[in-house]
Order: structure tokens, then C-alpha cells, then sequence
């Protein structure tokens, strides 16, 4: 705006100095050299028309200058100015003795020749409010700073009071939700940071409503998976207590075979003899009295022996090392036979169940060699094999026997195969007519075997 304004300025000194310079050459006198300044009246009706022409401010005033600055002419007409600084061609600011402030335009001297002769130039003056207030248009300035500051925190406020209030409503809505109060939260509507997060808030609880749904879900099938596994525990122990009572009944009746059968089988082998001595050989009766009477004694003390065994269990009381010991002192004293018996500490100390298996089939190979083998020495040896397996043998001098050929009637050694098969063990059994015969039963009894003490070695009495 005050470029345009000092345009206008300078176009009406440059136009005022045009007329003057026109007027000056057309009204010059014949003859003479110098040229004349025309009358006031002449002088004024020139500015006024150049100020119809550029139509300048209307405070804007004429002024012709001399070479000290002074007025010699105004249009209009006001108190003349006492003096003017020396002004350059273009624009200056000259402030009065009341501190106002003048814009003041010179008009080029070339473009006045004529009046640059006479020592007169052409200048325009008018009121430079803008420029003369440049320190109110400051305050203006700060004063509208600090209003929109005002108005921006207010509006900052009153918009952080909307945030706040709707953040309020979302955490009122998540606390219910909390205490299940409520199922979910409604949706903030709009783009801002509360919408966006009440969004992601009800994102997050549909998520964690949908785990929790699939949880219960999965607990149903666990309960219902559990419920059915229940029901097949107590089956499989049902069928465990059944197997339970079969064994129990096998047990018993490989004890009958033990005791009572091998005694009624040896009572019968007597009773013939007998009858056979009555009818050929009347003098040995007596002494096959004798002997059919401790046949039917020895029977009586295994069967009190395999009562006794049923209520007290050597086995599992003692392990499997002094249970056989025990066995061995006994075989010996009833047979008369050399019996070496030795036992390594771990070995010995095997106490499950499957140690009762053990020695059920020792005392059985016992009884068989008692009977059968017509040995002289026995070996019964217990052995840690060092990588978690037993193993027991038993070997004897005697007559041997054909392990292939069939022995009906005999379910002694059927007996010890299956009951080695119960329990898992390896059962081997070499025997050769005339050669003897040599029992062996492994098992891999693993971290039930508990460590022995010492590498004791027992060894039967022989009488």
C-alpha cells in the first residue's frame, strides 16, 4: 500500500514538473533568453489540472522549492513551511516541529529544465500516517498476538475439556466392563485420540471375550476328556484287580503243585510199592512203612512251610538274597546235598513283587533236582550284571534230562515259563542226559534294585 501510494506521489510531482516545463517554453518572451515563472493564478490552475489528470491524495500539496529549500509556491495555499532539508530525487520522510511525519517526492530536475533555470524544483508532500505510526502499528500487532494466543489456549481448552470429558465416559464404560457390569463399551464416534482409543479398547475386549469363549470351550473338552479317562482308569482297574485275583489263583495253585502234589504224587509212588512188597516181598514191607511214613511227614512240613510263606513273605520282608539263602539252608538239610550258595549285594537286596516270582521258580528248580536229578553238588548263584539286570542260576550234577522231548503230565517246568513271562525275565534251561542240567533266569529290574552294603557271599551248610 505505500508503494502504490509514493507511485501516485512521484507521477503527480512528475506530471506537475511537465506542465511547468511546457508552460515555462510556450509563454517565453521573443528575444529574450531567461525564462519568466508564470503568476500564481497561472501556477495554480497548472497543479490543478495535473491533479485531475493523476488524481493524487487530496492532502497531497504542491510545492515549489528554491535552492535554499524554501516555498515559493504551495497549491493549496496553507502556512508555508519555513524550511525543507536538502531532498534527493525520489522519496524522503521529514518529520515536522509537532513530530509529525511527511512523505516528500522531488520531481527529476531534467524533467524540468526550464524551472531547474529559474533554481526552482518541484515537490510533493503529503501526510505519512502509516510510516509516522510504525510503533502503534507494533502495539496493533502484539495486541493481536496476544489475542489469539488468548483465543487459541481457549479454544485448546475447551477442546482438551471435550477430550477430557469423553475420555471420562470411555473409562467409566472399561470400569463397568471390569466388573462385569457390562459385556463391551460403545464406541467413541469421531477421529480423534479418544475414538481411537475406545476402538482399540473394544477391539481388545471382543478379542479377550473370544479367548475366554474358546477357554471354556477347551475346559469342556478337557472335563469331558478327563470325565472319559476316568471311566477307563476304572476300568483298566477293574481289569487290574481281576488279573490281580487270576494271578492270586495261578500262585496258589503252582504252590499246590509244589507242596501237595509233588507229596500225593510221592505218597502214591509208595502206596504202589507197597501193594507190589505185599504181594512178592512180605519181609522189606516194614521198612516201605517206614518210608511211605516220612514221605507223608515231609509232605506235611512243606505244606505247613507254604502256609507259613502265605502269611509271612521272606521275600519282601528280607529280599531276594536271604529269602533264597533261607530256601537253600532248607533244601540242604532236607536232601543231604552239597549246596553252594552265593549272592552279590544288589542282587540280594531285590524286594518287589517280581523278586517273589524269582524265587517261587527257584524253589521249584529246587525241588525238581530234590526229586529227579539224583545230583551230588548244587550251585545257586545270584549275580548283579551291572547294567541294571539280575540274574539267578542254578546248576546241578545229576542225571540230566532231553529238554525237547515231551514230559506229559509234568507242569513244573510249563509252570516256570510262564511265570518268567509274567514278569518280563529271559528263562533258559540247558541240560544234557548224563551232563546235568543248568537253569537261568535274567531280569532287568533297573533303579528298583536298592544298592547292597557289602559283596557278602553265602554259602548253604552242608550236613
Amino acid at each position: 500500500m505505500l508503494a502504490q501510494r509514493d507511485t501516485l506521489m512521484k507521477r503527480f510531482a512528475g506530471q506537475v514538473a511537465a506542465d511547468l516545463e511546457r508552460a515555462l517554453v510556450n509563454e517565453a518572451q521573443p528575444g529574450s533568453s531567461a525564462p519568466v515563472l508564470p503568476s500564481r493564478e497561472r501556477l495554480a490552475a497548472l497543479i490543478d489540472a495535473a491533479r485531475q489528470r493523476t488524481k493524487p491524495d487530496p492532502r497531497a500539496r504542491i510545492l515549489l522549492l528554491d535552492e535554499r529549500h524554501r516555498i515559493v509556491f504551495e497549491s493549496p495555499d496553507e502556512a508555508p513551511e519555513p524550511w525543507l532539508p536538502l531532498l534527493l530525487p525520489g522519496v524522503a520522510l521529514v518529520q515536522g516541529e509537532d513530530g509529525t511525519r511527511s512523505a516528500v517526492v522531488t520531481a527529476p530536475r531534467e524533467a524540468a529544465s526550464s524551472l531547474a533555470a529559474l533554481g526552482l524544483y518541484v515537490a510533493v508532500v503529503q501526510p505519512a500516517e502509516e510510516r509516522g505510526q510504525a510503533g502503534s502499528l507494533q502495539e496493533k500487532l502484539t495486541a493481536i498476538s496476544i489475542l489469539l494466543s488468548i483465543t487459541a489456549a481457549l479454544v485448546g481448552a475447551a477442546f482438551a475439556r471435550v477430550l477430557t470429558r469423553r475420555l471420562g465416559e470411555l473409562t467409566l464404560q472399561v470400569q463397568r466392563v471390569a466388573r462385569q457390569e457390562a459385556d463391551g463399551i460403545v464406541e467413541p464416534k469421531g477421529q480423534d485420540e479418544v475414538a481411537v482409543l475406545g476402538r482399540a479398547f473394544s477391539r481388545l475386549l471382543q478379542a479377550l471375550r473370544q479367548e475366554h469363549d474358546e477357554l471354556d470351550q477347551l475346559t469342556q473338552e478337557l472335563e469331558q476328556r478327563v470325565q472319559a479317562r476316568t471311566r477307563e482308569v476304572e476300568r483298566l482297574a477293574a481289569d487290574s484287580r481281576y488279573a490281580a485275583v487270576v494271578r492270586e489263583r495261578l500262585r496258589l495253585a503252582r504252590d499246590l503243585h509244589d507242596t501237595l502234589a509233588h507229596s500225593m504224587m510221592e505218597m502214591l509212588h509208595e502206596i504202589r510199592t507197597l501193594r507190589v512188597l505185599h504181594a512178592h516181598d512180605p519181609q522189606r514191607l516194614g521198612a516201605e512203612l517206614e518210608r511211605a511214613e516220612e514221605v507223608a511227614r515231609q509232605g506235611m512240613k512243606e505244606a505247613r512251610e507254604a502256609v507259613s510263606q502265605m502269611r509271612l513273605n521272606a521275600v519282601r520282608d528280607l529280599g531276594l538274597g536271604a529269602a533264597l539263602a533261607g530256601a537253600v539252608n532248607r533244601f540242604a538239610e532236607r536232601t543231604g546235598l552239597d549246596v553252594r550258595f552265593s549272592a552279590d549285594p544288589q542282587a540280594a537286596s531285590f524286594a518287589d513283587p517280581r523278586a517273589e516270582t524269582l524265587f517261587r521258580i527257584a524253589e521249584e528248580t529246587l525241588r525238581n533236582i530234590g526229586q529227579h536229578a539224583q545230583a551230588l553238588h548244587v550251585d545257586v548263584a545270584l549275580k548283579d550284571l551291572g547294567d541294571g539286570t539280575i540274574e539267578l542260576a542254578i546248576k546241578d550234577d545229576g542225571v540230566g534230562f532231553d529238554v525237547a522231548e515231551p514230559h506229559p503230565g509234568h507242569y513244573g517246568l510249563v509252570g516256570m515259563r510262564e511265570q518268567a513271562q509274567l514278569i518280563d525275565a529271559e528263562f533258559e534251561l540247558h541240560s544234557i542226559p548224563g551232563a546235568g542240567t543248568t537253569m537261568q533266569l535274567r531280569l532287568r529290574v533297573g533303579p528298583e534294585m536298592r544298592p547292597g552294603n557289602n559283596g557278602v557271599r553265602h554259602a548253604a551248610p552242608t550236613p
